[in-house]
């Protein structure tokens, strides 16, 4: 009996974790609101980098400065690099939203991770979103307000609290498969103090924290 008991606990705990976290949603009007009032404006931002995560039994890290940078001509580039300068990968979005690599390192030079790194970097700059596919929902409880567009790959939800955007999620169709935590966004369009990813599919994080120190060097 105790057996049994033991069992049925450990499968409740299974179709608990299983279960679609966004079940208790429920579609609210627009009242013509949109999370692209929170798409972030900027010329500059540098962020202090680290990427850490498990592979089998192997951990690993790396860290760096990651350079956010609004050109004249509209295109964004995102650039991360060691504190002696050496580059770890060049992203580009052209003033279209179209992604190019202009240059990576051989380890990183997969598709799995520079897809992964696409995406993270189109979903915190929040680019490539149709409006016209954007729904809203909310759920029972709580204030927060979810701000949900499909993608290519699954559905991304902005989630607002309080008139501020707090957290960005990916998921399948039952699972998250990325949680963005924002914190120090002092404006809709400012881009947040830090930034922390969670991939729980991949089991790694990338963690920002804004440089206010010689960012114009």
């Amino acid at each position: 009996m105790r057996f049994y008991l033991k069992l049925s606990s450990v499968l409740l705990i299974l179709a608990a974790s299983c279960a679609n976290p966004y079940k208790g949603l429920k579609q609210q009007p627009s009242n013509n609101k949109t999370a692209l009032a929170y798409k972030p404006a900027f010329q500059k931002e540098v962020y202090r980098c680290a990427v850490n995560g498990r592979f089998l039994l192997k951990k690993f890290h790396l860290s760096g400065i990651l350079f956010f940078k609004q050109m004249k001509n509209g295109t964004v580039h995102a650039i991360f690099q060691n504190e002696m300068g050496f580059s770890f990968f060049n992203f580009e979005w052209n003033d279209k939203g179209e992604f190019k690599v202009n240059s990576i390192i051989p380890q990183l030079d997969k598709p799995a991770i520079i897809k992964t790194l696409k995406k993270d970097f189109n979903l915190l700059l929040m680019n490539e979103l149709d409006i016209n596919l954007e729904k809203i929902y909310k759920q029972d409880r709580g204030t927060a307000v979810y701000y949900c567009f499909s993608l290519a790959d699954g559905v991304a939800y902005y989630i607002a609290d309080g008139e501020q955007l707090v957290r960005i999620e990916n998921a399948g169709k039952r699972k998250k498969v990325t949680t963005i935590e924002l914190k120090g966004k002092h404006s809709n369009k400012a881009m947040p103090d830090s930034v922390l990813f969670r991939h729980h599919k991949a089991n790694f994080t990338i963690g920002l924290h804004k440089m206010t120190d010689h960012v114009n060097e």
